[in-house]
């Protein structure tokens, strides 16, 4: 059986990038058109960032916890990522 390697990743470091959006509501102006879901590895970091950008590309809402949490579950995935 091949080993299977995986891809650079720094769990750590996507969970800081999380971490700074739900502190800092104007931390997405810097990264939002950088940084694409696709560029997290993992899936639960990955689903959350998406949430950050939906909440962001409309008009007069705040990035928090409590905002993104509204966000997974009108999308039916605050049950998938836990």
């Amino acid at each position: 059986m091949a080993d299977e390697k995986l891809p650079p990743h720094d769990i750590e470091a996507e969970e800081a990038v999380i971490g700074s959006l739900l502190i800092d509501p104007d931390a997405i102006l810097k990264i939002a058109a950088s940084l694409k879901p696709e560029d997290f590895f993992s899936e639960t970091n990955r689903v959350i960032y998406q949430a950050c950008l939906s909440i962001y590309q409309r008009p007069n809402e705040v990035i928090n916890h409590i905002t993104v949490a509204h966000e997974l579950m009108r999308e039916d995935k605050l049950e998938q990522i836990g």
